[in-house]
């Protein structure tokens, strides 16, 4: 993760540690909506006498209007007058068919730009939705609901619809569904991958939500199982293609985990080739094929794939996530660029905003780094990322003080499979403080690194040494 010397040293080898886990080829969750939204469909509606209805887009098209994973139902026009209103999901196809078209397919998983329509969460839809009269519904008013608010980036709001659809139907794996993309939005993984796996035992057919669970099981957590962990990714992989044979979006995941593995021959680029062939727009595709030609030696072909994701990466999420395979490969100078236009497009994305504060951290422009975290940290409802970032910042610059601040907050939120990251975190802030005089700094710096992985002894060695003087 670090293209230059660290400043301070003595806390290099536990930082390194802690950076392993997100060196190579893991992609961070942004926002994307790769796998699409959870599908609400259309309700009944009014419209004023006087307006005429819009069209509906153009297949394949970028548009404002709301992806969906639901059984195809009548379109439902909008009223044009209803300028500031969030306009309702247009239910497409459930999975594409092997015949279906590269572009029309590619829409499946495309990233969605964000809405530029006004939306007001928790309002009434004036001239547009009629009150739900009975529970389905509600149901499809909620599904709704929490997609508009998940594109507006109310985390909150987003998450109460989503639970109260849930609450409503337990049955139907969309609210679920929803949520997953939800939580990994703002990298909260360990629940993201809980709601994928319910929603995939609710419908164990869908090609999408097997790729949503692979994609999670393959981020930079440092869990103690990440060997099968990848290969059950792989494996979800797999049957998502048995699922939907033309779904690039499958034969780029299954790339990224065989990558994972250790896999890095013809077999793994056969994967990414796939997903080009399949849709020769999909950006990502290029990167990861791109990094993974680097890891073989072959540089000019590399070079020649990242100059062909850069091309394609013409939408924030497409950005996001070419940016994030730059960092596995520590070019953060070049992230930077990508980021900063993702951000000029969607100032709230969570995911662009903690890649961006890394990205600034490693090339050593600690105010900037400093100014887009906290910002990310009024955007998403967990601060685990954005806290554990700043951790990294602080220590890096020598305020162990803050460093220890903030990763108690972060401490606040941290999942059972975050905890060992961290723990090596708060190490390095007791090194540090131990380097600058104060025992009792890294005394507590090291009480709680044990108390998130009391297997590793080396902290028991440290935390005596610190209590000695």
């Amino acid at each position: 993760m670090l293209n230059r010397v660290l400043r301070n040293s003595v806390f290099l080898t536990a930082f390194l540690a802690f950076a392993t886990t997100i060196m190579i080829g893991q992609d961070l969750g942004s926002s994307n909506k790769l796998f699409g939204k959870p599908k609400a469909t259309p309700t009944k509606t009014t419209k004023k006498p006087a307006a005429k209805p819009k069209t509906e887009p153009a297949k394949g098209k970028t548009t404002t209007t709301k992806a969906s994973t639901a059984k195809p139902k009548p379109t439902v026009k909008t009223p044009a007058s209803n300028a500031k209103t969030a306009k309702k999901a247009v239910p497409p196809k459930k999975e594409p068919a092997a015949s279906t078209s590269t572009k029309s397919k590619y829409t499946e998983f495309k990233a969605n730009q964000p809405s530029k329509v006004e939306i007001t969460v928790g309002k009434a839809k004036p001239n547009l939705v009629s009150t739900p009269t009975n529970n389905d519904e509600r149901l499809e008013d909620l599904i709704q609901s929490g997609n508009e608010a998940r594109d507006d980036r109310n985390y909150s709001a987003a998450e109460t619809s989503y639970k109260a659809a849930r609450t409503l139907k337990p049955k139907d794996s969309r609210p679920t569904y929803g949520l997953g993309n939800l939580y990994s939005d703002q990298q909260r993984w360990e629940e993201a991958e809980s709601a994928y796996r319910s929603a995939l035992q609710l419908d164990p057919d869908n090609a999408i939500v097997h790729v949503a669970l692979s994609y999670v099981l393959t981020q930079p957590i440092a869990a103690p199982n990440l060997s099968e962990r990848y290969e059950e990714a792989e494996k979800l992989a797999q049957k998502a293609i048995q699922l939907a044979p033309s779904n690039a979006l499958a034969f780029d995941q299954l790339g990224i985990a065989q990558e994972l593995r250790g896999l890095i021959g013809a077999e793994t680029e056969n994967a990414y080739r796939k997903a080009i062939k399949l849709s020769p727009s999909f950006a990502p595709a290029y990167a990861h094929l791109g990094r993974l030609l680097r890891r073989r030696g072959l540089n000019k072909e590399s070079a020649a794939a990242y100059e062909d994701a850069i091309k394609r990466s013409n939408d924030v999420a497409t950005m996001i996530l070419v940016a994030d395979v730059m960092q596995s490969e520590q070019r953060y100078a070049e992230s930077e660029k990508l980021l900063h236009t993702a951000l000029n497009g969607d100032p709230k994305n969570p995911a662009a905003m903690l890649l961006l504060g890394r990205a600034l951290t490693a090339l050593g422009k600690y105010s900037d780094a400093e100014h887009i975290l906290r910002s990310s940290l009024s955007v998403s409802t967990n601060g685990f990322a954005a806290n554990s970032l700043l951790g990294t910042l602080y220590s890096r610059q020598g305020n162990f003080g803050m460093a220890e601040s903030t990763l108690l907050e972060a401490l606040k939120t941290v999942s059972p499979l975050e905890k060992r990251g961290l723990s090596q975190q708060f190490e390095v802030v007791g090194d540090g403080f131990l380097k600058d005089g104060d025992k009792r700094g890294a005394e507590r710096a090291y009480r709680q690194a044990i108390a998130l992985d009391g297997e590793n002894q080396g902290l028991v060695t440290k935390l005596t040494k610190a209590q000695r003087g």
